[in-house]
């Protein structure tokens, strides 16, 4: 076999022009598996980082579309409920939303304002850059104090130094002040919300000042694990349908669903990629068909001789065989570098971090081995029936 091997480089060295000429088939087939699988690994790999400060544990719940008599309440009971009915849950955390206007002086921004309970930074990873988060008493109390996003702080505050200033809401027709306690970080994190532009106060006053007694507008769930959240997600639509008939009632929503949903996406689009890149593979395995075709003909002196010399049909075969599989390994090597350097290169130029599918490089370069056995098959099977006599006739 290691003779075989050698026999076959030597043959290479030979005919250099048609041996790269053959290769280029296998070379192109591989290079073209490696980059699609290397770059869209570095892309899933990417979009997750980019997902994994938004909590990866979350599952956010809201009203669905529902008729009066199918719409579930945010209240008590309901929290009560889900703790109950579906294991996994960590913690849960009621919010609402609500319209208004800050002001500081004579600047003001219209925005949405979120109402929410003490923890909740925590669990979504939104953290405070400087001041401080809210306490239980004063959502207890429904304290006049807000948190604000770096970008909040940019326009109301261009001075700076906003801790412990105050700020005027106006919103259904109130108008108060409200004391900035603190900042939160600055964030480009892809999730449930932009903090950059977000104003944040205690649930606490919003039950107590703007709608007294007021349900949640939505719900933000926090589970044990991240891999739960699937679980948990698909639990609380069944929990929905059961309740009201209706499997609309919520829409609940977890960045771990929408990553897996992700990931089976880009792995069907990889297997269609790749299997386009396959056809590279199968036509470079024709052309070292015909180039083993042209060398058992142009050899015939050689089998005769090694045949008059006492080499079986098994041996020839074999020795034909191996310089199919050595020529397309080397053709599978070399597209196995190629294709990573233009993946480097292509994740270089999107900034991301550059992922190697090493699996599919060993799949690859096995593959190109079984499509030099393959295709050289026919040629090795033609080289071991030849008849002695009748190639040296020949020759």
């Amino acid at each position: 076999m290691f003779e075989d091997f050698l026999n076959a480089v030597r043959n290479f060295k030979t005919s250099k022009t048609r041996t790269i000429l053959s290769l280029l088939g296998i070379i192109i087939g591989v290079a073209s598996v490696i980059m699609v699988t290397s770059i869209g690994q570095s892309a899933t790999e990417d979009v997750k980082s980019s997902f994994g400060s938004s909590g990866l544990d979350l599952v956010s719940v809201s009203t669905g579309w529902a008729r009066r008599n199918e719409r579930i309440d945010f209240n008590e009971a309901f929290r009560e409920e889900l703790y109950a009915e579906i294991p996994g849950i960590k913690n849960i955390y009621y919010t609402n939303s609500f319209s208004g206007t800050l002001r500081n002086g004579g600047l003001d921004v219209n925005m949405q304002l979120k109402a929410l309970e003490p923890g909740y930074f925590g669990a979504t990873s939104l953290n405070i850059d400087y001041g401080r988060s809210f306490t239980l008493s004063e959502d207890v109390t429904g304290a006049q104090k807000v948190i604000l996003g770096a970008e909040i702080i940019r326009f109301l505050f261009p001075e700076g130094e906003p801790i412990g200033k105050t700020v005027i809401l106006q919103a259904d027709g109130y108008r108060l002040g409200f004391e900035v306690i603190g900042v939160l970080e600055y964030s480009d994190a892809i999730g449930f919300e932009d903090p950059n532009y977000s104003a944040y106060v205690t649930r606490g006053f919003y039950r107590r000042k703007i709608l007294p007694n007021a349900t949640a507008s939505e719900i933000m769930i926090q589970v044990f694990s991240q891999e739960q959240a699937p679980r948990v997600h698909q639990a609380i639509e069944m929990l929905a349908a059961t309740k009201t008939n209706n499997p609309q009632a919520l829409h609940v929503f977890s960045m771990q669903s929408i990553l897996e949903q992700y990931d089976r996406i880009t792995l069907s689009m990889n297997l269609l990629l790749s299997g386009i890149a396959a056809i590279s593979l199968l036509v470079g395995g024709i052309g070292i068909m015909n180039i083993m075709i042209v060398s058992v003909t142009e050899r015939k002196k050689e089998i005769g001789i090694r045949k008059a010399l006492g080499a079986s049909p098994a041996a020839i075969r074999n020795q034909f065989l191996v310089e199919s599989a050595t020529l397309t390994l080397f053709g599978g090597f070399i597209g196995i570098l190629i294709g990573l350097f233009l993946s480097y290169l292509v994740v270089s130029f999107f900034n991301w971090k550059f992922s190697i599918q090493w699996m599919n490089c060993i799949i690859a370069f096995l593959f190109s081995a079984l499509v030099g056995i393959f295709f050289g098959m026919q040629p090795a099977i033609r080289a071991a029936k030849l008849d002695p006599v009748e190639a040296l006739a020949g020759e």
